[in-house]
């Protein structure tokens, strides 16, 4: 035979050869080994997030393409493709050799990767419901638990109120009462002794309208601003009218903004015992004719109380504070409330007072 013929034999047998692909060897998934089915192909489950398919190693170059994943073709020596973290689908893998510049034809194989729970349609959608439910779950008890603690401190202080009225109350009463009956019996006997009894007796009057200060500011019904500012308005009536001192009280507020005014219980407190102080200060120092209360809401919706009289007024400049000053001062700091006090001789005085929402 030629050299020629030879040279073509040569030439068929090795094409014939390169038409055959390579054996699939070895497959594995998180290490274990998996078995081809009869068709060629091979399914795992969600959990397998790490394949590795060998194949019969030869002296030549590889090169393969796990359609359904990317389409780029891997070029490389060694007959070991990996892959991991594969998503739900259906895979085709194909892997060729090339011998003397030819490739060989593809050995395929066909992937199915389970979905895993992740991957469903539902899953996303049921974790916002699930969220949805815990936050419904944790917006619910809380709200509930501030119900019953409001109940709590709304039962305590309807007990605490009607301790102070029955108990502290009613002593205070019967002292005062005593103290009259002693002055009356003793009072011209003993003139030294009157002074005293007449202290003790203003001081148990004194001490009974505090209580009843306290007593309406612990009742849960009168938690309302509007509520403050009717007994405002009743409180300057009756200190003002015996003295025959005019007065001037407006609440330049809607019921709208008199409802949109938040007050803590302590401030509500503060408010009005800062109201009845700067009144009590006006009827021993003022010698004043007339008083004016103004109460209206700022722009960033704080309530605004100012209160004005025409007496005889003090210079604010030389820094003198007696004892009212010194107490708005301290129940404007306790409940974050601004005072602003201005006076002149001669020209009144002029009390403002900012509470600030908490």
């Amino acid at each position: 035979m030629s050299r020629w013929a030879w040279g073509v034999l040569l030439l068929v047998v090795q094409a014939s050869v390169a038409q055959v692909g390579p054996c699939i060897t070895s497959i594995s998934a998180n290490g274990e080994k998996k078995t081809l089915s009869p068709s060629n192909s091979l399914q795992l489950n969600a959990l397998d997030d790490e394949l590795m398919i060998e194949w019969q190693p030869c002296d030549c170059r590889y090169r393969y393409r796990l359609e359904g994943l990317n389409a780029d073709t891997v070029s490389l020596t060694y007959p070991i493709a990996m892959f991991t973290n594969l998503q739900g689908g259906d895979y085709t893998f194909w892997v060729q050799t090339q011998q003397n510049n030819v490739w060989s034809k593809p050995t395929r194989l066909l992937l199915q990767v389970e979905k895993s729970i992740t991957e469903e349609w539902w899953f996303w959608p049921a974790v916002a419901v699930y969220i949805l439910l815990l936050l419904g779950a944790a917006i619910y008890f809380f709200l509930l638990y501030n119900f019953r603690q409001k109940l709590k401190l709304h039962s305590l202080r309807n007990r605490i109120a009607a301790d102070l009225h029955d108990e502290v109350g009613a002593t205070l009463s019967s002292i005062a009462i005593a103290t009259r009956l002693v002055e009356k019996k003793v009072g011209a006997q003993t003139p030294d002794v009157l002074p005293i009894l007449q202290q003790i007796k203003t001081d148990s009057e004194e001490s009974i309208q505090s209580i009843r200060d306290t007593v309406w500011t612990l009742n849960p019904n009168n938690d309302s601003v509007h509520q403050l500012f009717e007994k405002m308005r009743s409180v300057a009536f009756q200190l003002l009218t015996p003295q025959e001192i005019a007065l001037d009280f407006a609440i330049q507020l809607t019921p709208e903004q008199i409802n949109q005014l938040k007050i803590s219980m302590e401030q509500r407190q503060n408010v009005y015992l800062i109201f009845k102080e700067a009144l009590n200060n006006i009827l021993k120092h003022a010698e004043a004719s007339k008083v004016s209360v103004n109460l209206s809401m700022t722009n960033e919706g704080e309530l605004r109380m100012l209160i004005g009289d025409n007496g005889r007024g003090f210079d604010a400049t030389q820094g003198y504070e007696g004892n009212g000053l010194k107490n708005f001062k301290k129940r404007a700091l306790d409940s974050f409330m601004e005072t602003t006090l201005t006076s002149k001789i001669g020209e009144g005085t002029r009390l403002e007072v900012i509470v600030v929402p908490v």
